[in-house]
């Protein structure tokens, strides 16, 4: 990657029956794995009712998370790379 270019931003979704505990779990145990592998996990937007969550991640490029989901036996419905959009800026982030 490029100094100064900020690193690709991905959003993840998963159709499957994470629990809180699950989540809480991978994110002591796995997180610093995935920062050796320069891969950022941000957040989870989560709707527990319908089994459907949203990931959010920092990573070189796609593989690098399809290798953090296969390594872990994670199904997912899509990856995508993403732009942010600030609405209060009115601008893209970086």
């Amino acid at each position: 990657m490029e100094r100064g270019k900020t690193m690709p931003r991905y959003i993840a979704t998963h159709s499957v029956p994470f629990t809180k505990e699950v989540l809480v779990k991978y994110a002591k145990e796995e997180v610093p794995k995935f920062r050796k592998a320069g891969v950022t996990w941000i957040r989870t937007f989560c709707d527990f009712p319908s089994n459907k969550h949203f990931c959010e991640w920092l990573a070189p490029n796609r593989e690098a998370i399809e290798k953090i989901f296969k390594d872990l036996s994670i199904p997912y419905d899509g990856l995508y790379e993403v732009k942010a959009f600030d609405v209060n800026k009115v601008k893209f982030e970086d």
